[in-house]
């Protein structure tokens, strides 16, 4: 009984210690920064099949994946990153001109960064959890987005609140939490979302 009433203390702890090496395996992929799109795509895999019951190796699953996604991921994250990065500069650069015009400017900015932060979210499971192009791949987030209103406003909420998680805290505190479980922690728990989201897709038709 006693050996019963350990098991899902064992187990918890066996989970974090397997999340902690592979946050911390995530964080060593993403250095060269252009293999970042190809760790996100392996690191939303694996935690896909972590949240579904399908327990296996994560870390050697997700080398495995990394591998596998390195070309389409890479061309995702740059297709984003160039008009992500240039939302970022003018999101910094109007409201300093403290102007109407400027605060109209800021405004669609702002809607446009939503936007753009939405289908990043969406890309990479895709691009990990389906075989497309990167192109259809973008392509098909913002539709998913669009579809699923419910589960996005959720992943906002998500973004919310590790914003305010971030901001509030000391930043040693947030150093810490990022470097021990959270990015592998995050996608967990958005991965709950996205099986729901993926789940009318990877059904396999009757013969």
């Amino acid at each position: 009984m006693n050996g019963g009433k350990l098991n899902p203390v064992i187990d918890f702890i066996n989970m974090l210690c397997n999340f902690f090496v592979l946050n911390l395996v995530f964080l060593i992929t993403c250095i060269p920064v252009f293999t970042t799109g190809s760790a996100l795509s392996s690191l939303y895999y694996v935690m896909g099949r972590e949240s579904k019951g399908e327990y296996g190796y994560l870390v050697r699953t997700y080398l495995r994946e990394l591998k596998r996604n390195l070309k389409s991921g890479t061309i995702a994250f740059l297709l984003l990153m160039i008009p992500g990065s240039m939302l970022i500069f003018n999101m910094l650069y109007w409201p300093a001109q403290g102007n109407a015009f400027s605060s109209i400017v800021t405004g669609l900015l702002i809607a446009l960064f939503i936007v753009w932060l939405v289908i990043f979210h969406y890309t990479f499971p895709l691009v990990g959890r389906f075989v497309n192009t990167p192109v259809n791949s973008i392509k098909n987030a913002w539709g998913l987005a669009l579809r699923n209103r419910k589960w996005t406003a959720v992943l906002l909420l998500i973004d919310l609140f590790e914003a305010c998680f971030c901001l509030f805290l000391p930043l040693g505190t947030v150093l810490m939490s990022l470097t021990a479980l959270g990015f592998a922690l995050t996608a967990y728990v958005q991965s709950f979302l996205f099986n729901k989201i993926f789940m009318p897709y990877e059904k396999i038709p009757a013969p």
